[in-house]
C-alpha cells in the first residue's frame, strides 16, 4: 500500500482514491474538511447541517469512487460538488435553518500578512477586513472568497457559479473598488488592496 503525507500531490491521492485505496481517501478527507466547513458556513450558520453534509458527501464519494472522473482540479471538484449539496440541502429547510448572507468565520490568514503589517497589528487588521468584507454583497463575499481564501482561478469561480470569466473579474473589481472605498485613509488596508492586484494579475 502507498504512503501518503501532507505533501502528496491531490492528483495522485485522487487517482489512488478511486482505485479504492483509504489512505489516499482519508488523507483528501483531512486536507479539504476544514475548508469545506468554512465554505459550508457561507450557507448556513447551522455547523450540524454544515457537518452532516459534508458527511453526506464523503459517504457519497467513498461509495461511488469507481465510477468518479478523474479531475485537473480536485479543490475545485470538492468545493463544487460540496456546494451543490449544500444548496440541495438547504432548500427544504428553509423556515428551519438560519441562513446567512455574510463569512462569519474567515480564519484563514492572508498568505501575504506577515509581509504587509507588524504582528502586533495583525489581529486588528485582519478584523478590519473581515468585518469590510461583511459589509460587501453576497456574490461579491462569495467570489473574493473563493478566489482569495480558496485560491481559484476566475476560470473555474466562472463555473461554478455558472457565469463567464471576465464576469468574475468584474465582480472582484468591483469588490476592491468597494473595500478600497471603504479604507481609503487607511495605509495597511490600501497596501492588502494592492497584494490583492498582485495575486489577481
Amino acid at each position: 500500500m502507498a504512503q501518503f503525507s501532507k505533501h502528496t500531490d491531490d492528483a495522485i491521492l485522487w487517482n489512488y482514491f478511486r482505485s479504492g485505496d483509504e489512505d489516499a481517501f482519508t488523507e483528501l478527507s483531512h486536507r479539504y474538511y476544514r475548508p469545506l466547513i468554512q465554505y459550508g458556513q457561507r450557507f448556513t450558520l447551522n455547523m450540524q447541517v454544515v457537518e452532516d453534509t459534508l458527511q453526506d458527501l464523503l459517504v457519497h464519494l467513498w461509495l461511488h469512487r469507481e465510477t468518479i472522473n478523474d479531475t485537473p482540479s480536485v479543490k475545485f471538484y470538492l468545493i463544487k460538488s460540496f456546494r451543490h449539496r449544500m444548496l440541495k440541502t438547504i432548500k427544504p429547510l428553509l423556515e428551519e435553518v438560519e441562513l446567512t448572507d455574510r463569512f462569519e468565520d474567515m480564519n484563514t490568514e492572508f498568505s501575504c500578512e506577515d509581509f504587509l503589517i507588524q504582528r502586533e497589528h495583525e489581529y486588528a487588521l485582519k478584523k478590519q477586513v473581515k468585518n469590510a468584507v461583511d459589509q460587501l454583497p453576497v456574490r461579491q463575499q462569495e467570489v473574493i472568497y473563493l478566489r482569495f481564501f480558496q485560491n481559484l482561478q476566475p476560470e473555474e469561480i466562472g463555473r461554478l457559479l455558472s457565469i463567464n470569466s471576465q464576469s468574475v473579474s468584474n465582480i472582484i473589481q468591483r469588490a476592491l473598488h468597494n473595500l478600497r472605498n471603504m479604507w481609503i485613509s487607511t495605509p495597511p488596508f490600501s497596501i492588502l488592496i494592492c497584494s490583492f492586484f498582485q495575486i489577481l494579475y
